[in-house]
């Protein structure tokens, strides 16, 4: 039973009067005015604070267990080391405030948002997070063992050491997070987005990623014994010392995986042999020597109206000056343009990947194109230092494209020489389309 009367709470707060330490257990303040108001360790179990106002309000070490708290503003608040064990959050505002060491076990967060809240050391086993807004929120060694976390919004978040055993992450968005060191074991994430997300030394044995989204992910030196990824992307995936014994892989999408120990690009797995490296059937690293399906052209170099043909599985690096020259891919060829690169008039065929980090020009105005300075490729990407100034013209299926902000483009793209879209972006790649296909 409260000791004081809920009139009496909104008015020692209007006069900026504390109430440390205070009985309110069970007190009825739905909806009221406390911007600000000081509870440090009050008794508030089961108290409804239904939509109340609670910006910047001081909640440190309060026992707030079974209170209902749906709709409530809490943006900024201090909840640091408060229990919240049962409580309902349900749409609560959160943003920006303070949960670290907090007790939410079993507590309702469903749709809550946590946007840039820090829940360090957050006990949040039992949790119900669905749909909740996490972004940017900084979660370092919490624990969300078995926590309900479909359709999460966890894109940049801070998990490093944070326990997510168990869990069920499905269709959640982990885009940009950190999770280093963290436990995943057993977690259900079919259709989780984990785009660019550190997962380095993850534990994820017996984990169903099953048509999840790994692009780019760093997954270096992580478990996946017993893992299912039937159906997922790992097109860029980092996977130097994957450790994934009876990891299940049918349908498995992925153009190319890095498989170097600093995740630089430089040891590449191109598709003919991604299943063979996951599985542990090929050596964990491919041979650094420039071997016969491998071919560089160093700095200085130059190549005037040349025809080259490099069939699948060929990696070819070009730091040289090419120009006038016409080059065929085989499926599945890598041909990266380094920093230093530079094709002037060219022109690529074939279904090969295609990296552009140096310049890449079409024939100058006034001279007759032989076609498209790009044909048929399967994937395009521009990084941040790149340029590229010339007409794609797509295959049927349509090429995936990656342009990086920074990048300078000036392209027309198009699925045939009589149908054509035009778009032309200059000093920016604001057409940033990871590993997303080009349509009409």
């Amino acid at each position: 039973m409260a000791e004081l009367t809920p009139d009496a709470v909104v008015s020692k707060v209007k006069r900026g009067e504390k109430l440390d330490r205070a009985d309110l257990s069970g007190i009825l303040l739905a909806n009221a005015v406390l911007e600000g108001a000081s509870f440090r360790r009050c008794d508030m179990v089961g108290a409804n604070l239904e939509g109340a106002r609670l910006r910047n309000a001081n909640l440190k070490s309060a026992n707030l267990c079974e209170a209902f708290l749906s709709g409530a503003d809490l943006r900024d608040a201090n909840l640091d080391n408060a229990d919240l064990e049962g409580a309902n959050l349900q749409r609560a505002l959160l943003t920006g405030a303070n949960l670290s060491r907090a007790n939410l076990e079993g507590a309702n967060l469903q749709g809550a948002n946590l946007a840039g809240a820090r829940l360090t050391h957050a006990q949040l086993d039992l949790a119900n997070l669905g749909g909740a807004d996490c972004t940017g929120a900084v979660l370092t060694h919490a624990d969300l063992g078995e926590c309900y976390l479909g359709g999460v919004k966890m894109m940049k978040s801070e998990l490093t050491n944070a326990n997510l055993s168990d869990s069920n992450l499905e269709d959640a968005d982990f885009t940009g997070a950190v999770l280093a060191d963290a436990q995943l074991r057993s977690v259900k994430a079919r259709g989780a987005k984990l785009v660019g997300a550190i997962l380095t030394k993850v534990d994820l044995t017996k984990a169903n990623l099953s048509g999840a989204d790994l692009t780019n992910a760093d997954l270096r030196n992580s478990t996946l014994t017993d893992a299912r990824l039937e159906g997922a992307n790992l097109t860029g995936a980092k996977v130097f010392g994957l450790i994934a014994k009876g990891l299940q892989i049918t349908g498995i999408k992925a153009d190319w995986l890095d498989n170097s120990p600093n995740a630089d690009g430089s040891v590449r797995v191109v598709a003919t042999q991604i299943a063979a490296v996951l599985t542990g059937q090929a050596p964990a690293r491919l041979p650094d020597d420039r071997s016969a399906n491998r071919r560089y052209f160093g700095r200085g170099d130059v190549l005037r109206n040349a025809s080259l043909q490099f069939d699948e599985g060929a990696t070819v690096e070009i730091e040289s000056l090419f120009e006038q020259c016409t080059i065929a891919l085989g499926r599945g060829t890598e041909l990266i343009v380094g920093s230093d690169g530079v094709l002037s008039g060219c022109q690529i065929t074939g279904a090969g990947n295609i990296t552009i980090n140096g310049k890449f020009f079409e024939k100058p105005e006034g001279k007759k194109s032989s076609g498209a300075a790009i044909v048929g490729a399967h994937q395009l990407v521009v990084t941040a230092s790149g340029a590229l100034v010339g007409a794609v013209q797509q295959p049927p299926e349509l090429t995936r494209f990656a342009f990086e902000p920074g990048c300078q483009l000036r392209m027309r793209i198009s699925t045939s020489d009589s149908e054509r879209n035009s778009l032309e972006t200059r000093n920016g790649g604001s057409r940033n389309g990871d590993n997303k296909s080009a349509k009409r």
